[in-house]
């Protein structure tokens, strides 16, 4: 994760923010959640952001036995459901293809991280 998904997750919340509001003026309650659930998306990107990062930061690769890749796949894993999710409310096909895809990237990240812890048990 990086400063540009951080960017990314803060233009979410703005747009979500203007959609909502522009629901609220109109009365379009579709506007209204549709807003309300990009505000949401804004905020899981943001926290996978700071996962991410935190694992990055904590991680030494001389060590890594795996964990970091495992937590990174689960933070990949959540930011991948919150997009389908998204998707399915929205109807979008493009939100839902991209969330089950981070899903399956999570998935690989996951059988990575175990591969390192069994060959780190192996070294030892």
């Amino acid at each position: 994760m990086s400063i540009q998904d951080k960017a990314k997750a803060a233009a979410k919340n703005v747009e979500g923010k203007i959609q909502e509001t522009i629901g609220n003026v109109t009365g379009d309650s579709k506007d209204q959640l549709e807003g309300k659930a990009k505000q949401v998306e804004a905020t899981a990107r943001d926290k996978a952001a700071d996962v991410g990062e935190r694992i990055d930061n904590a991680t030494d690769d001389a060590t890594n036995d795996g964990s970091a890749d495992k937590a990174k796949a689960a933070a990949k894993n959540v930011e991948g459901k919150v997009q389908d999710t998204f998707g399915r409310l929205t109807d979008s096909p493009e939100d839902q293809l991209a969330g089950k895809a981070k899903q399956a990237e999570a998935s690989v990240q996951n059988t990575a991280g175990d591969v390192k812890n069994k060959v780190k048990k192996m070294t030892k």
